[in-house]
């Protein structure tokens, strides 16, 4: 049984929630790894992986609509 069509459905559901996740797991690792790796202090290192986190979630977002999932 595939796991698939119960993640389908908890995305469908949960729209908020999705929309967060989105958000906070890139724009997480992408601040960790600028402040492990580049040196960068926390606040610029949050505030940036805030706003990648923001542009990935609306652009995955607005595929997602004009692709119809």
């Amino acid at each position: 049984m595939s796991s698939h069509p119960t993640n389908e459905s908890w995305f469908r559901t949960q729209p908020v929630l999705w929309f967060l996740l989105a958000i906070a797991v890139p724009g997480g690792v992408y601040a960790g790894s600028g402040i492990v790796f580049g040196g960068q202090s926390r606040e610029r290192a949050v505030l940036i992986g805030i706003t990648f986190g923001l542009v990935f979630a609306v652009t995955t977002a607005v595929l997602k609509d004009a692709l119809g999932r």
